[in-house]
């Protein structure tokens, strides 16, 4: 189908005079677009280059022959969609005619054309191959679906069986870690010390809280927390997020925030406390990005999706971005280019947005730096807190 939705016809005769009357008949009758082609030997180069929706193709013709043609054309898979109709002289054997069908062609005319008959073969044919056209989208489609739900599936259990080797590990490290901390509390308390011993016991201090807060990731990844739904003011849960960032060891003086949140945004239902941390994750990466230098923008705005109401949060940054090869693997469990890290930041984000029934995905549309937006609804169906 053109631009301009007129139907294309491809005319394959080695007639001059009888592709002139075709043409008229097709054009001025019918409303087609037409293209006409006497040597039969460039069909397939003109078929994809033109993408006509029907091919009216004569059968004798020198050099090659109609059913030869149909052949090469039934042969490609990116031309074999498109429906032939030939066009044969009068008292054409019936056999011949069989296996000229049998060989991919879908209807016959008989010369001398009738133009009305012409038309309403050429219309049956664009009949069918709509239909057609329908059924390959909605199988290509469900192909696609069904292959993201077996990736979904394969990746649900991986995630299981990870989950329950890290809950076991990190009940194995909790206790021996905590009596650490504890001793190392009592000591610094009890104990005056100085120059190197001091900074001994702060660093263990440090690493002891440092390695509390990754167990506390790899436990809440293995047994996420249920949701607690209650309606959110997201300006406000912005205002905090950035109250802390600005204090954060990481922001200094050359670092800029850039806030939009849109006046008439409705409340949304959120685990408060899950949603708090999905920023701050996010606002906290970005800082870790800028190095102390650069812009975060965030913006909340309303934003429907598929007819369901809801909001769009970006936290966007103009530091390094993400390269190319990592973009697929953000969301993966354990998966970090830092020196420092469980890797399992995102894949909580991840989590969590999905917990509330909403979509996360980093943005592609961006020159430079890095974008994660966020949609949440204003009315989950059934949200639950396990992993995505």
């Amino acid at each position: 189908m053109t631009e301009s939705g007129k139907a294309k016809i491809l005319l394959v005769d080695d007639n001059r005079d009888f592709l002139k009357v075709m043409e008229s008949i097709l054009r001025d009758l019918g409303g087609y677009q037409v293209v006409s082609l006497e040597d039969a030997t460039r069909t397939l180069e003109t078929v994809r280059a033109e993408q006509p929706d029907v091919i009216v193709l004569d059968i004798y013709m020198p050099a090659v022959n109609g059913p030869q043609v149909c052949q090469q054309l039934k042969a490609s898979p990116d031309l074999r969609h498109i429906p032939v109709l030939f066009l044969t002289a009068v008292g054409s054997d019936a056999r011949f005619r069989a296996r000229c069908l049998e060989g991919g062609g879908d209807d016959f005319l008989e010369k001398p054309v009738g133009s009305e008959e012409l038309i309403a073969r050429i219309r049956v044919l664009l009949r069918i191959k709509m239909l057609q056209d329908e059924l390959r989208r909605e199988r290509d489609d469900l192909e696609r679906k069904v292959q993201e739900r077996a990736r979904e599936l394969k990746r649900r259990e991986s995630l299981a069986a990870i989950g329950q080797m890290v809950a076991g590990v990190a009940h194995e490290i909790r206790n021996p870690l905590g009596a650490i901390s504890n001793s190392a509390a009592v000591l610094s308390r009890d104990l005056v010390l100085e120059g190197e011993d001091r900074k001994l016991m702060e660093i263990i201090v440090r690493e002891a809280d440092r390695l509390k807060k990754t167990i506390n990731e790899f436990l809440t990844f293995a047994h996420p927390p249920p949701c607690c739904f209650a309606p959110a003011d997201l300006a406000r849960l912005v205002d905090e997020v950035l109250f802390l960032a600005r204090r954060d060891s990481l922001c200094g003086p050359e670092v800029q925030f850039e806030v939009q949140v849109a006046p008439d945004l409705p409340p949304v239902p959120a685990d408060r406390d899950r949603l708090h941390q999905v920023l701050w994750n996010l606002v906290r990466n970005s800082l870790e990005a800028l190095k102390g230098r650069g812009r975060i923008t965030l913006e909340v705005r309303p934003q429907a999706q598929q007819g369901s109401g809801g909001v769009r949060i970006r936290v966007a940054d103009d530091g390094p971005g993400i390269p190319e090869a990592d973009r697929e693997l953000v969301f993966e469990p354990f998966f970090t280019r830092k020196a420092r890290g469980s890797g399992l930041g995102l894949a909580l984000v991840h989590a969590a947005v999905k917990a509330h029934g909403g979509r996360i995905r980093l943005c592609e549309d961006l020159p430079a730096g890095c974008c994660f937006e966020i949609w949440l609804p204003l009315h989950p169906d059934q949200p639950s807190g396990g992993r995505a």
